[in-house]
């Protein structure tokens, strides 16, 4: 019997609230992008002067409530350049989510981290990943995250703060970079990497840290077999003990298997808190092998999903184009002048935003991959943005559907749907209590059922036009 949470959307991304359909059809629904994903919405100007560079969602947005604003932390990158400056981080501010603007005022303001270590004096070879949260709990520095930087044996994941989002502290390294070796299905892996960060875990008191594991040497056609693990994280500013993890969850297989080619690496992810259950981007990065929708050395977003946090799956549906698996496309390579969603992709720490009925995610893509000279390598594009229906990731296009027993709270029954979808209430025998039909489209249909005595089921029946995408009781 599954107790369900009041006022949380259930999802159909996975089976977990189905117990037997019949004629059952999931579609994975693309985010639509603003403008064909052929211009960014926010990009680099003169902050590298002639020098090629992008701006990559390697960052977060937070809702800051003191000044009323989201604000954006993006990675901007000049993939030629050596040194510390290499990277920079840079701060964007929004009062509605749409409408953004560089640091405060319109002028690029850049966050400047110590990078020089008090101990010995050696300054680190720049940052690489940045992800943070605003915690109101605390008062003097809200903001607080983590940062991968320096090179060497100081390499790692360092803890970071700040009181306004302006101004960083750097703290102790939490975590050591490759301190953890494991042998798992007779490959060798080891972690963590440059690709790591977590995202909180709201109301629980406790955060999700993302690991990235890979091979210590190329395995076969050149992977690195770059993968994620998980782990909870109690205090983001004290060490990690890597020995809770004894199993590295998502690895790639190297091969023409489960939606996966021989070329796919699962370079990074997200993670998100959604209702009950956990949803995220999962980055596939290929050096090889052109993808009809992905060239050679670019990387694009599937969709993953968890129960608790810890072991993930991949949503395998198909698109409404009928290729499985891919939930954020590349456009053309170097399309749009170098404007277009073609190359890298990368993805905010947060996941989308809500706002009103949307849901808007924001992304990372450079024009070009990661196959080319390092003049063009990694250029041109910038932050894009795309919208998808609230609750809208997997919609029940056809067939019949029953959920296990259910303990449903009291409230009533609302149902995202494109109608004709018929819900019904399903006794302890199979006798139905009640039924209603929902018609039209609409996030929010109120679903007249009459209250049961304990446990009971809930039948959905999509017929042909009609599209389910989640239930909320109470």
């Amino acid at each position: 019997m599954l107790a369900l949470e009041p006022g949380a959307p259930q999802l159909f991304v996975d089976d977990h609230l189905i117990e037997r359909s019949r004629g059952l059809r999931r579609t994975l629904h693309r985010p639509v992008k603003d403008g064909g994903g052929l211009e960014p919405v926010i990009a680099l100007g003169d902050e590298y002067g002639d020098l090629g560079a992008t701006l990559e969602a390697n960052g977060t947005i937070v809702w800051d409530p003191r000044l009323e604003r989201w604000v954006m932390f993006a990675l901007a990158l000049a993939s030629a350049r050596r040194g510390p400056d290499r990277a920079r981080l840079y701060r964007f501010t929004s009062r509605d989510g749409i409408a953004w603007t560089k640091g405060a005022d319109g002028r690029p303001e850049q966050i400047v981290f110590d990078l020089t270590d008090p101990r010995t004096g050696a300054s680190a070879t720049g940052i690489d990943l940045f992800a943070c949260h605003y915690d109101a709990s605390e008062e003097r520095h809200p903001y607080r995250g983590w940062l991968y930087n320096w090179g060497g044996p100081l390499e790692g994941v360092y803890f970071v703060r700040s009181a306004d989002g302006r101004t960083w502290e750097r703290g102790r390294r939490v975590v050591a970079a490759e301190s953890r070796w494991l042998v798992q299905d007779g490959r060798v892996l080891h972690g963590p990497g440059d690709v790591t960060i977590f995202s909180p875990d709201p109301g629980r008191g406790r955060h999700l840290a993302l690991l990235k594991f890979f091979s210590p040497r190329p395995v076969e056609h050149r992977s690195r077999l770059r993968s994620r693990a998980f782990m909870w994280v109690e205090h983001l500013d004290e060490p990690i003990d890597l020995d809770q993890i004894d199993r590295v969850d998502l690895v790639p297989p190297a091969a023409e298997v489960d939606g996966d080619r021989p070329h796919d690496e699962y370079y990074a992810s997200t993670a998100w808190r959604y209702g009950e259950m956990w949803l995220g981007g999962l980055k596939i990065w290929h050096r090889d092998g052109d993808h009809p929708h992905s060239a050679a050395g670019c990387a694009f977003l599937k969709l993953a999903s968890s129960r608790d946090g810890l072991c993930w799956e991949k949503v395998p549906f198909a698109g409404e184009d009928g290729v499985p698996e891919v939930w954020i496309p590349n456009g053309e390579e170097g399309g749009g002048g170098g404007r277009a969603d073609g190359g890298y992709l990368t993805e905010f720490s947060q996941g989308p935003l809500r706002i009103g009925d949307e849901l808007v995610h924001y992304y990372g893509c450079s024009s070009l991959g990661k196959n080319h000279p390092a003049a063009t390598r990694l250029t041109g594009g910038g932050i894009y943005r795309a919208r998808l229906r609230l609750d809208g990731f997997v919609s029940v296009d056809a067939g019949t559907i029953e959920t296990p027993a259910l303990t449903l709270p009291g409230g009533g029954l609302r149902v995202n749907a494109v109608g004709p979808v018929t819900v019904e209430l399903v006794g302890a025998a199979g006798e139905t209590l009640g039924t209603s039909r929902v018609d039209g489209d609409s996030v929010r249909h109120a679903v007249r059922l009459p209250a049961p005595e304990g446990a009971a089921r809930l039948r959905f029946a999509v017929e042909p036009g009609g599209r389910l995408y989640s239930f909320t009781a109470g």
